[in-house]
């Protein structure tokens, strides 16, 4: 009786750690998502305009909210430009070269881009902006994401001429 009073004890010990260790693990999980939340609601925040552009693609234009970091600075900086994204990899994303390269002074770099997400693709100093879905890559940085569903407009194979302004 005595071994099992022991046994008994022992056992739930260990169940209030496993509990407490779990306790902490979804904390840290929930404290994740809100980190999360409160970056999107940061890049989508109406009250600093000189994040905000303006795309135009065959005469209609399509808003984009920028994460407030160097490189999004630096590119509003240079605002207007008129490019031509190259299309790449099957229009999975459309890219340019900004010349010189935008200032990654501020990055965070990790992201598994998402239709509308524009982002900087660090070894080649490109912006790129997805059409498609794709896989996780240490080498991207997101600098924003096109509002709404305006992603549709560069839905096409081939190159786009496109206006970029404040």
């Amino acid at each position: 009786m005595k071994n099992f009073l022991v046994t008994l004890s022992v056992i739930t010990a260990l169940c209030y750690a496993t509990s407490a260790v779990a306790s902490t693990e979804n904390e840290a999980v929930a404290q994740s998502a809100l980190v999360s939340l409160s970056e999107t609601d940061n890049m989508t925040a109406n009250d600093n305009e000189t994040l905000k552009i303006s795309i135009t693609v065959d005469g209609k234009t399509v808003s984009a909210t920028l994460i407030d970091n160097s490189a999004s600075r630096d590119l509003v900086s240079r605002l207007p430009l008129e490019i031509e994204l190259e299309d790449f990899n099957n229009t999975t994303e459309k890219i340019f070269y900004p010349k010189p390269s935008l200032n990654l002074k501020e990055k965070k770099n990790g992201i598994a881009p998402v239709p509308g997400d524009i982002t900087i693709y660090e070894p080649w100093k490109n912006v790129a902006i997805f059409c498609k879905s794709f896989r996780y890559s240490d080498d991207l940085i997101k600098i924003g994401h096109i509002d709404g569903d305006g992603i549709e407009l560069l839905k096409r194979k081939g190159n786009v001429k496109v206006t970029i302004k404040k």
